[in-house]
């Protein structure tokens, strides 16, 4: 029901696509997006590396059970040797396909361990490129951002050939795809980036609510080539994953949110 077409799967085939989850907007379902995408791809024999670049590290909590006095992904970032490299730090996780670059409490002082580096916005792209050997074994890498445009979020985004952005249907969320928007066409200015956006999506949906319906209404008519159809259901499905550690793909397969997350996939495969 959720298969690709032999066309869509030659062209994943080609090249490894970074795709980084942004909103400045807390509580909007980036990590629960990343988590469950990831499990999306991995059902559609998509390899997959998330990278975690939110210090609160709530997708390494459910991809491993790794501690703060482990190497994460601040190691390469901040600390990187010759000896430290993709391969070395990468995690393997529950779910086939996926692996996983750790985030720990060290990542929280990050910003200000690079704010002196020399092209500070641009230490992950150079970590990805510099380790292109251990990318290019992936279809995707999945970055989780933290709900800020700080200087790790702004390194993801650098480091990224799309970004997708979860969307809450309230008039905060709209007004500050204004603000993601301005900020993406200044590093494109800036540092000449080719960074784009994939699209968004809405999350915590009840189709029924009318707030629900103008918010998915106004942002189609501003935003007609982004907005992806696929909207994710409000379902304490989420929640129970979230709380046992799990994606709901896999707690709850045949849950709405599932459904709804594997039709997402699609639609991204089929972009990127």
């Amino acid at each position: 029901m959720y298969k690709l077409s032999r066309k869509i799967q030659k062209k994943r085939a080609t090249m490894t696509k970074t795709i980084s989850f942004v909103n400045q907007k807390g509580g909007v379902g980036k990590t629960t997006s990343v988590i469950n995408i990831a499990a999306c791809l991995a059902e559609q024999n998509a390899s997959v590396l998330i990278i975690d670049m939110d210090p609160q590290g709530n997708t390494t909590q459910v991809y491993s059970n790794i501690t703060d006095d482990d190497d994460s992904i601040y190691n390469l970032l901040v600390n990187n040797t010759n000896n430290t490299s993709i391969n070395s730090l990468k995690k393997s996780t529950y779910i086939n396909n996926v692996d996983l670059l750790p985030s720990n409490v060290l990542l929280s002082s990050a910003e200000l361990d690079l704010a002196n580096k020399e092209n500070r916005e641009s230490i992950l792209k150079n970590v990805l490129k510099n380790n292109q050997k251990d990318c290019s074994k992936y279809d995707y890498i999945l970055v989780d951002c933290q709900p800020s445009l700080g200087l790790l979020t702004i390194n993801s985004i650098m480091a990224s050939d799309y970004i997708m952005v979860p969307l809450h249907a309230d008039i905060f969320s709209l007004t500050g795809l204004d603000l993601l928007t301005q900020t993406l066409s200044k590093l494109q200015t800036i540092f000449e980036s080719n960074t784009t956006i994939l699209g968004f999506f809405f999350t915590q949906v009840n189709k029924k609510e009318t707030l629900f319906n103008e918010a998915y209404e106004l942002c189609s008519e501003t935003y007609p080539k982004e907005l992806f159809k696929s909207c994710i259901t409000t379902s304490t499905s989420i929640d129970q994953a979230n709380a046992t550690g799990q994606s709901v793909i896999h707690l709850s397969p045949q849950a709405n949110p599932s459904n709804d997350y594997r039709e997402l996939t699609i639609e991204l495969m089929k972009k990127a």
